[in-house]
């Protein structure tokens, strides 16, 4: 034992046994080599994190502009919805639309229900009032919707009338006659009798017969009968009244005057006229004179 045990333990603790100094210049070794070998990842080399799609199965919806209609409750515009698949999108998709607008009526959507994505189906609507509407219309698939605006366009309808066309000029001799067909045609439905009435100016000079004056339905064709002994030019106005509408045509008439030809040469073949009548007096004179002379002879004979 020693006979200084204190002072042995201090030497102990300033030298620390050569094992543990041995580990620890062991570990600086390892780390120094990890920081020197360890390679460095240049800026091309570094990558950007993955990112997964995650993009699911779906479908879009339209509709097209239908043409303008007339307002008048029965003339349906149509316009055609197209659904289209995304993403190999297969299942049904099914129709309907908002409330409609005022004033607008639709028939159904056919078909309201489209399957196997990628078709067509079709909406129509009328309208008594003219304007513009706007339908949204619906897809549904499952959970999931998607909508489209179809509109719809409508113009004040016409009232229903008629049409009425002449010959526009008529050319004869004065005291012939000539005829031009009056023609009158319905319009919008139009069903009314129409009456026919001629008026001429100069009101003198040229007379107007329209046969039939009257046409059942408002169609139909009348003839206008024209006669005139006074050339001269006339305007002949025709009137058709039939329901609410009237409508006029004008025929512009020239009466041309009849000239009167000389009379044409004899076409008798022969001697002129002074040598044919000069002869004709000569044989006169002739038998006359003989005549005289006979009677003479025989007034001598009997004395």
């Amino acid at each position: 034992m020693s006979s200084h045990p204190g002072r042995e333990t201090s030497e102990q603790s300033r030298h620390p046994p050569t094992c543990l100094l041995f580990s620890k210049t062991l570990l600086v070794v390892f780390v120094f080599s990890l920081a020197v070998w360890t390679p460095r990842t240049s800026e091309s080399q570094r990558t950007e994190p993955l990112v997964f799609s995650s993009v699911v199965p779906d479908f879009t919806i339209g509709a097209t502009l239908p043409s303008v209609a007339p307002a008048d409750g029965t003339s349906l515009a149509t316009s055609t919805i197209i659904v289209n698949p995304i993403e190999h999108f297969t299942g049904n998709v099914t129709l309907s639309h908002l409330p409609l607008p005022a004033d607008l009526e639709c028939t159904p959507i056919v078909p309201a229900t489209i399957s196997n994505s990628s078709r067509r189906a079709t909406l129509s609507c009328s309208s008594i009032v003219a304007g513009t509407y706007a339908v949204t219309i619906i897809g549904t698939s499952g959970g999931v919707s998607h909508n489209a605006t179809a509109i719809f366009r409508f113009t004040a309808s016409a009232s229903p009338g008629f049409t009425i066309t002449a010959s526009s000029s008529v050319s004869f001799a004065s005291g012939q006659t000539a005829t031009s067909d009056v023609k009158v045609d319905p319009e919008n439905g139009f069903s009314s009798q129409v009456e026919l009435a001629a008026s001429v100016s100069p009101s003198t000079g040229l007379s107007v017969s329209l046969n039939p004056f009257s046409l059942v339905n408002g169609s139909g064709t009348s003839t206008a009968t024209l006669r005139s002994f006074t050339p001269g030019y006339y305007t002949v106005t025709i009137t058709a009244t039939g329901g609410a509408s009237r409508h006029t045509t004008t025929v512009y008439v020239h009466v041309a005057a009849v000239s009167h030809a000389p009379p044409s040469p004899s076409t008798t073949s022969g001697p002129e006229p002074v040598i044919f009548y000069g002869i004709f007096g000569g044989i006169i004179i002739l038998v006359v004179a003989g005549t005289i002379l006979v009677l003479r002879r025989i007034g001598h004979s009997r004395s």
